[in-house]
């Protein structure tokens, strides 16, 4: 009986590690002030219109791709998206991929621009609906195609 003890309690104690650690990178990409991927810094939705709660958090690299993909829950999904869109557009150095038309919903924003790395590029996607979006930011070898 005292050894099961010891294994649940080290289970319990294993678990309670991994969740304060998800829960603090969850809370350092909340409170982030960019996003980085190598070389390339984009400023974060904080940045541009305040803190947002953040559901999850991704980075991967497969295939020489990287791979970034935060999920924020929000209230103001449109007012949200038309001003991070707007400074990215205006001020990040971002093109439209695809056409943009926020009142529906749900929907995706895609853009992109080309990474400060010769030969690679920066695709955003930004899949939202009434409750919240997902930005996926990837950088990889490619070429930009203007829209």
């Amino acid at each position: 009986m005292n050894k099961i003890f010891k294994i649940v309690l080290i289970i319990f104690v294993l678990g309670l590690i991994g969740g304060i650690i998800a829960f603090m990178a969850t809370g350092n990409i909340a409170n982030a002030e960019e996003y980085k991927l190598g070389s390339d810094i984009i400023k974060s939705v904080k940045t541009i219109v305040g803190k947002r709660q953040v559901v999850s958090t991704s980075t991967e690299t497969s295939n020489g791709i990287t791979t970034k993909k935060i999920e924020y829950k929000s209230d103001k999904v449109q007012d949200d998206l038309l001003k991070y869109t707007q400074y990215l557009r205006n001020e990040g150095g971002f093109t439209l991929t695809k056409d943009m038309d926020l009142s529906v919903i749900p929907s995706t924003v895609e853009l992109g621009k080309n990474s400060s790395d010769s030969g690679k590029l920066i695709m955003m996607t930004i899949d939202y609906n009434s409750f919240g979006y997902t930005i996926t930011i990837q950088k990889g070898e490619g070429t930009l195609t203007m829209y």
